[in-house]
């Protein structure tokens, strides 16, 4: 009974660190300015070492590393030795323009997953395929986490025979940036070679550049903006007064020219309305 309870508990741990599919995981999301981290690293995924500057690949050794179940022990395929000196040690290998892989896996207490691979001389191991139902940690780097979240999770699925990465609503920028989401794809290497290799451990290791120092530039639309909105309606009010004013003495300029022209004719018509009266007396007087 006990055997019995004791091989159940090894299938479920087991299976907590399988993906939930068979299939491939896409191409990861990269955003700019996060580092990415994983700690639960999942049966099925692989990965491979790449040699230093100065070294190649021993030919006919297979680079390729792969999480494995051995009877319960969950581990990295190791190997002892990958990469042997180039015939000139100052030969460089040629930079791709697309960014590096910079999946850094880190230390994990949980059981039924694969953790840090031991390293292997000139040589640094680097994911290349992860099973679905894997969980990769972004953080935004030092400096670029002006916005919230500065911190998200992009995890692997299968939904309606689709694999996918759920996205990401993680911006890493400072108060200069502007607010436009800059993702891309990280490169995976081909990992057509079969998975029977012997056993090696994996250890990753990504240089993130000092972001430490941060260039603010000040916005020039400022003063355009106060001079439009307050020095603008200050003369808009201005000339409306003065028209106003304008109007207004016009208006009672002509309002006594009109009662000048009234008490004129009222004193003439007084005037005549007099002397006819006077010249009327006059005559009666004469008779």
């Amino acid at each position: 009974m006990e055997l019995i309870f004791l091989l159940l508990w090894a299938m479920l741990r087991s299976g907590e660190a399988t993906g939930h599919g068979n299939g491939k995981c896409p191409t990861p999301y990269y955003i700019e300015f996060a580092e990415i981290t994983i700690d639960r690293v999942m049966l099925g995924s692989k990965g491979r070492y790449k040699c230093e500057d100065g070294y190649k690949r021993t030919i006919g050794e297979s680079n390729l590393i792969v999480c494995v179940n051995d009877t319960g022990f969950i581990h990295w395929t190791t190997k002892t030795s990958v990469c042997t000196p180039t015939s000139r040690q100052s030969e460089r290998k040629p930079q791709s323009s697309a960014p590096e892989n910079p999946v850094t896996i880190v230390p994990s207490d949980a059981a039924g997953y694969c953790g840090i691979p031991s390293p292997v001389e000139h040589a640094i191991p680097t994911m290349t395929h992860y099973a679905v139902g894997q969980e990769l940690h972004y953080k935004c780097l030092r400096g670029y986490d002006a916005r919230l979240p500065t911190s998200d999770i992009s995890t692997c699925k299968e939904e309606r025979g689709k694999i996918f990465w759920t996205r990401l609503s993680l911006l890493c920028t400072n108060d200069s940036k502007s607010g436009e989401e800059m993702t891309q794809p990280i490169p995976i290497t081909d990992t057509s070679e079969p998975s029977h290799v012997p056993p090696v451990m994996l250890h990753v290791c990504t240089d993130i550049p000092d972001t430490s120092e941060l260039s603010h530039v000040p916005s020039v639309m400022l003063p355009v903006t106060v001079a439009v909105f307050t020095v603008f309606p200050i003369i808009f009010i201005i000339l409306g007064w003065i028209i106003i004013l304008k109007l207004w003495r016009r208006r009672s300029f002509t309002e006594e020219v009109k009662i000048e022209k009234t008490k004129s004719i009222l004193i003439t018509a007084a005037r005549v309305e007099m002397e006819s009266e006077v010249e009327a007396h006059r005559l009666k007087s004469n008779m």
